[in-house]
């Protein structure tokens, strides 16, 4: 299961790799747009990377050079298939709420009709 930082680093290179399976970015790029709504550091940023190709969502590349700290990152099936599956659980979610939410109404019900029944 991914934590909130690990789900946004991740939605975020979707939306940036989004017809290509296989990416070249700046650490640096990451880490700023986290850093929009996570303070993050880039060695922070190399766990959550590890942590990903650990669940088998990316595969990447770590490469040092003069312009900067660079990922190769190879998208998985398992990432290409995370936006639809966050949708199927907050449906499930919502289906859940629901149906115990109509479960409740409906035993609330039988027992005012069973008191009036035996009461009345």
């Amino acid at each position: 299961m991914l934590d909130k930082i690990e789900k946004f680093v991740i939605l975020y290179l979707l939306e940036i790799c989004p017809n290509k399976r296989s990416y070249l970015i700046l650490a640096e790029q990451i880490a700023e747009f986290v850093s929009k709504k996570y303070l993050i550091t880039i060695t922070e940023l190399d766990d959550i990377m590890i942590s990903l190709a650990k669940d088998n969502y990316i595969d990447f590349v770590v490469s040092d050079s003069k312009k900067g700290y660079y990922y190769c990152i190879t998208l998985k099936n398992k990432a290409l298939t995370l936006k639809k599956d966050l949708k199927k659980q907050k449906q499930e979610f919502w289906i859940m709420i629901m149906r115990t939410l109509g479960l409740g109404i409906l035993s609330f019900t039988v027992g005012l009709i069973l008191k009036l029944i035996f009461n009345g």
